[in-house]
């Protein structure tokens, strides 16, 4: 059968061949992630489309952003790599700070990509990009700066900062890992795991002994009748010698800190401190060494000493006079103040020479609706000032701010009121004035 068209149907058949849309235009790349020019045993690809106006800049950026996020993948696997040949504990606190780093390494050292390709599919009015980050390049790049690196690190005489510095490299080095065709490995000594052997051998040689000021008594809020001493030596070859220039703390039995000092070319460190309620009946004088981290806590425990004292009841008593219009509030501030100068190991009584005047001061209330309430809320100053009533003067003050929220006013207030805090040194400065 023959089929012939007229003239009106062979421009019309025309016409919609020319309007038909065209087959889409995405480039090969773009679909199979390869590219010939940029094979995978040398390069990163990262694929990336964009529409709309910012179609160019959109497919560029997520084309680079494509890469990071391989990237960071590797780098995950090989921090697991780095902590099996390097011993790395995943409960210390090191490792901890090595995973941290190593998770933002990427984005602090990874550099501008370069965008190789481009292209458009003009029948989607989407825009291609094509991003290619040369391996090789990259950690030989890495590698030249951990050579650097690690040479520091091996001329470093204190361990604590050798250790800190190659913690630093390892994160370094897993990037380099995760481009490089060979991992890079540093000597041994300098792994962390025989860093950190090697600072517990050093603590371990260091003996802290008591020189003087044991046994002794002393009043709140006065100084101890003679100043704590120790001593400070290490064991070097076959000798003791003295531990210059070390800090050493002072730390009651829940491990605050109640004094310091320093050592002298002798390896002597004195402390003078005041008797506080929170001195109690123990004293442990250690090594400070912040930077070694809490996994060495037992090694600084085995060279320190422990000096036994008391703490005497002092001679002095506070009142306290507190005046506010709400009895609740008035209640629970005298039962603050009472039981904060109770613990700092002082007595209240009626009648003193030494008031403790309360000032309470409230901001204007505001709201805040949530979804089945609606909540007021208090900011308030409180103020203690130590007033010698003999003298008539006031000795000094201390002020605490707190916020109360509830879904009444008076009820913020009392939450406001009950929420100060009031324990600490600036209550016992205060307190100890008045022994002056």
């Amino acid at each position: 059968m023959n089929v012939r068209l007229s003239l009106s149907q062979s421009v019309a058949l025309l016409a919609i061949v020319a309007v038909a849309p065209a087959f889409p235009q995405t480039p090969p790349w773009a679909l199979s992630h390869k590219h010939s020019n940029y094979p995978a045993a040398e390069y990163i690809l990262g694929i990336g489309q964009g529409t709309g106006e910012k179609a160019d800049e959109t497919a560029k950026r997520l084309a680079q952003s494509d890469i990071a996020t391989q990237v960071r993948m590797k780098v995950q696997e090989e921090i697991k790599n780095i902590q099996r040949t390097y011993e790395l504990n995943p409960n210390q606190e090191s490792y901890a700070d090595f995973k941290i780093k190593s998770a933002s390494v990427v984005g602090e050292e990874l550099p501008s990509v370069a965008i190789v390709q481009t292209a458009v599919d003009a029948s989607t009015n989407t825009t291609y990009a094509l991003a290619a980050l040369n391996k090789e390049k990259f950690s030989t790049a890495i590698a030249a700066e951990l050579i650097s690196g690690w040479g520091q690190a091996k001329a470093i005489q204190n361990l604590v900062e050798a250790r800190a510095g190659v913690m630093e490299l390892l994160t370094k080095q897993a990037l380099h890992d995760a481009l490089a065709r060979a991992p890079f490995l540093c000597e041994p000594s300098l792994g962390p795991s025989a860093l950190a052997s090697s600072i517990r051998n050093a603590l371990s040689s260091i003996h802290i002994e008591k020189r003087g000021g044991d046994k002794q008594q002393g009043k709140r809020g006065e100084n101890f009748p003679e100043p704590f001493i120790v001593q400070v030596t290490a064991n070097e070859a076959e000798n003791t010698v003295p531990v210059v220039g070390a800090a050493i703390v002072f730390l009651n039995s829940s491990g605050e800190q109640c004094g310091e000092g320093i050592t002298d070319a002798k390896g002597m460190a004195t402390c003078s401190m005041k008797a506080r309620g929170n001195i109690g009946q123990k004293l442990r004088a250690r090594l400070f060494l912040p930077s070694v981290g809490g996994e060495f806590s037992s090694s600084l425990d085995a060279s320190s000493t422990v000096f036994d004292c008391a703490v005497l009841e002092a001679d002095v008593a506070f009142s306290v006079k507190v005046d506010v219009r709400s009895s609740k509030v008035n209640d629970a501030l005298r039962s603050l103040v009472t039981n904060a100068v109770t613990r700092a190991g002082y007595h209240i009584v009626d009648m003193s020479r030494f008031m403790l005047k309360v000032d309470f001061q409230t901001a204007p209330p505001t709201t805040v609706d949530s979804l089945d309430a609606t909540f007021t809320i208090v900011p308030s100053e409180l103020s203690v000032m130590l007033i010698d009533k003999d003298s008539n003067r006031t000795l000094g003050s201390i002020v605490s701010k707190s916020q109360g929220v509830a879904k009444s006013q008076d009820g913020a207030l009392e939450q406001s009121a009950r929420g100060v805090k009031l324990d600490g040194p600036d209550l016992l400065l205060l307190l100890e004035k008045a022994k002056n």
